[in-house]
């Protein structure tokens, strides 16, 4: 590849000088002289040299791809071009990898296994320096950034594109915050977001009469991206069982503890640098200018005690406008079970009852309550007892009360000489970005997600 560049650089150089003699040419400019033409000529002739050198040069260059590609029973996943044609020499097809690996956790879908491969022949190459490993990313089109100074030998970080990618899909659907927040991009590490705080109001007219102005009101929010990280020691042993295990193994751990802080800091952050300063929805909702939206089940303190009217007080608390959207349950996976699931379950003559026949319960119930879809989020109260005064469950649309601003992706990088002598290499990722609630109500209007407390 760097033959061919050379020669593409040198065959450019020559077509700019033949260009430079050639200018002006015409009826009026002086004939061209002998010497200058054999000049001409001489570049003529060097310069088709060079064009038959680069053409030889990328047939073999295509050529060793495709037997290697037989060697490893694959199929080239990138071609080579020709400068007359433009057009590939080698067809793009997928290409095999090997069967003898687990269950995938990270990677999903019919092209799973092949993406798997990838990312684990990223780190086997440019992590633990494997000349095959990188020559083969090379050939498929295996994207390696330089994301630090020095080389990788002297501890040097590379990013992951291929597992990047993976991992930011996982925390999208491992993650309840980032998934039903509202999403924004930020450009900048601030970002002043405009929220409107009243509309207009439409009043009944009489003849000649004026018609009293409204106005739409808005206030601002402001976002302030934060840097969170991830840091892993994974035993170099690994790699020498199977680069898609490793891959996959890799991109979960990461991903689930990108989610749990996110939602811990969105659901439950008390401000403080534990949460990275965010206050969660169920903890700033309690606080006294938001009370409007809180619903306190009177002399039931624990998810046992919670009757269907503390479910269905909470339904009739919520605005319309947030309910006719994406309104939904947020509560543990505790509290689904000990308190919704067995509302669920119990005869239709009993008080609190869910009416659900015996043929119900034994098919099963999906996560749906009150015609409602319920969303599990592991970070809020799950305790069965020692419940009093906290929240034990929160209805309504997300999107409208909280918003998550994303600044940067989340970009893996890895090192493989900072723990040589534990023989493990230190994947390290980071992502940047903002979290705020922004709108629960207040005292006298309830807002866009409601909260039953334990009375």
């Amino acid at each position: 590849m760097d033959k061919i560049k050379a020669l593409l650089d040198e065959l450019a150089a020559v077509v700019a000088e033949m260009e430079t003699m050639t200018e002006g040419e015409g009826e009026d400019s002086a004939p061209m002289t002998e010497e200058q033409e054999a000049s001409l000529r001489s570049l003529e002739q060097r310069a088709e040299k060079l064009r038959e050198r680069i053409e030889f040069l990328q047939r073999v260059q295509a050529k060793n791809i495709e037997l290697r590609a037989v060697l490893e029973r694959a199929a080239p996943a990138k071609a080579i071009e020709t400068p007359e044609t433009k057009e590939p020499e080698v067809e793009n097809r997928h290409y095999a990898v090997p069967k003898d690996h687990g269950t995938l956790k990270a990677f999903s879908g019919p092209d799973a296994s092949e993406r798997a491969y990838r990312a684990g022949m990223h780190i086997k190459g440019y992590v633990f320096g494997d000349a095959e490993a990188r020559r083969w990313c090379k050939d498929h089109g295996v994207e390696s950034r330089v994301q630090a100074g020095g080389v990788n030998s002297l501890g040097g970080v590379l990013t992951s594109p291929e597992l990047s990618s993976e991992i930011i899909r996982l925390v999208e659907e491992f993650g309840v915050f980032p998934q039903y927040a509202k999403r924004v991009n930020m450009n900048s590490d601030t970002l002043v977001y405009a929220r409107r705080t009243g509309g207009l109001t439409a009043r009944p007219v009489g003849e000649n009469v004026e018609v009293t102005a409204s106005d739409v009101t808005f206030d601002n929010v402001e976002l302030t991206a934060k840097i969170w990280g991830v840091a892993n020691r994974t035993s170099n042993s690994l790699l020498e069982d199977s680069v898609i295990d490793l891959a996959d193994a890799m991109a979960v751990e990461t991903a689930q503890a990108f989610s749990e802080a996110f939602d811990n800091a969105g659901f439950i952050g008390d401000g403080t640098l534990t949460y990275h300063g965010v206050t969660g929805v169920a903890v700033k909702v309690l606080q006294a200018a938001y009370s409007a939206s809180v619903v306190t089940a009177t002399s039931n303190t624990t998810f046992g005690d919670l009757t269907m009217k503390n479910f269905t007080d909470l339904l009739a608390r919520l605005p319309l406008y947030a309910r006719n959207r994406n309104a939904r349950w947020y509560i543990s996976p505790a509290g689904w079970g000990a308190a919704m699931l067995r509302l669920a379950m119990l005869p239709g003559g009993a008080s609190g009852a869910g009416g659900n026949s015996s043929d119900n319960v034994a098919s099963g119930f999906g996560e749906t309550f009150l015609g409602y879809p319920v969303t599990l989020v592991q970070p809020m109260q799950s305790a069965l007892t020692g419940t009093t005064g906290t929240v034990a469950a929160l209805f309504g649309d997300l999107s409208q009360a909280a918003i998550f601003g994303e600044r940067r992706a989340i970009s893996i990088k890895t090192a493989s000489e900072r723990y040589i002598e534990f023989d493990q290499t230190l994947t390290f990722a980071t992502t940047r970005n903002a979290m705020i609630v922004n709108d629960l109500g207040s005292t006298i209007k309830a807002g866009p997600v409601v909260a039953l407390k334990f009375g």
